[in-house]
């Protein structure tokens, strides 16, 4: 029997890598304020992130194949003020219109939540394909294991 296991990210030393892994399937329940993206790792494994809380994304160039170049998580990687600003800027833009600037002092508090770990802010870097961001409330890494029987 195989069943899912939901580990939120914090709670994870060493979290696995993504480089190179396709992103094969989403998943999103504005309801719920729920995404999942679904992920087949180098070597065949397929793994899910599951975001609870969605505050706001956004994905661009969704395509036939969408590879990761590198996955951005806070707080494992410790984004600038600067950086905040941008990607929530872009996060609320659309190709026919560019989002409300983030003042540097809104930039500081979201760093803040973001250390505290009160949200979470993803960042999808492609080598080819989807491009995306997502601002939420927490982020868990699904995965795939034997039931013991």
């Amino acid at each position: 029997m195989v069943a899912d296991t939901c580990t939120d990210i914090q709670n994870i030393a060493n979290f696995p890598s993504f480089h190179d892994a396709e992103l094969i399937g989403i998943e999103h329940d504005p309801g719920a304020r729920t995404l999942e993206l679904r992920f087949r790792r180098v070597g065949g494994d397929t793994e899910a992130l599951r975001f609870s809380g969605v505050i706001g994304q956004r994905l661009i160039d969704f395509a036939g194949q969408n590879v990761v170049s590198r996955l951005l998580i806070s707080p494992r990687y410790a984004f600038s003020s600067g950086e905040v600003r941008t990607w929530l800027q872009w996060i609320n833009s659309r190709d026919d219109s560019k989002g409300t600037a983030v003042s540097e002092q809104k930039g500081d508090e979201y760093i803040q939540n973001l250390k505290a770990g009160n949200r979470v802010l993803f960042v999808l870097e492609p080598s080819c394909g989807a491009e995306m961001a997502v601002l939420c409330e927490s982020l868990s890494l699904k995965q795939r294991i034997a039931a013991c029987g």
